[in-house]
């Protein structure tokens, strides 16, 4: 089944979005992220909570990636978009021990900006004892 236009443009968004995060360019990154975004961690995470605006994928970001699994990495391994939803299989991959899978789903406005993130990770006590690994 072909994707919709918004579809395709949502699933470049995010991969531009992806592509931002990646290199810090984190001023690029929220020109695609709606004022009132929002992404919502699960209550069983070491991160849990509800985190909101344009700064709130940068905070979190920094808290996952950097503070919690100790300047972990993000594989993409596979996406795709269907509407206004985007969805990735990703790995995080901390500096040591297993790679930790997860799905991100993204929501978009209707102008094409996203407007919340909710990841879904398979195993959070996994990723509970990543973070302990990564603090000592």
């Amino acid at each position: 089944m072909p994707q919709t236009d918004a579809a395709a443009r949502n699933l470049a968004t995010a991969e531009a979005l992806y592509a931002a995060t990646a290199t810090g360019d984190w001023p690029l990154a929220e020109t695609m992220l709606c004022e009132d975004l929002v992404i919502t961690e699960a209550q069983t995470l070491p991160f849990a909570g509800t985190y909101s605006g344009k700064g709130a994928l940068r905070t979190l970001y920094a808290k996952v990636l950097g503070t919690s699994l100790g300047q972990a990495t993000i594989a993409v391994k596979n996406r795709m978009a269907a509407g206004n939803h985007v969805v990735y299989l990703l790995q995080l991959v901390p500096p040591v021990g297993e790679p930790l899978d997860l799905v991100e789903v993204f929501h978009f406005a209707e102008d094409g900006r996203v407007a919340a993130i909710k990841p879904y990770y398979y195993d959070s006590a996994a990723v509970t004892a990543a973070v302990n690994r990564a603090q000592g």
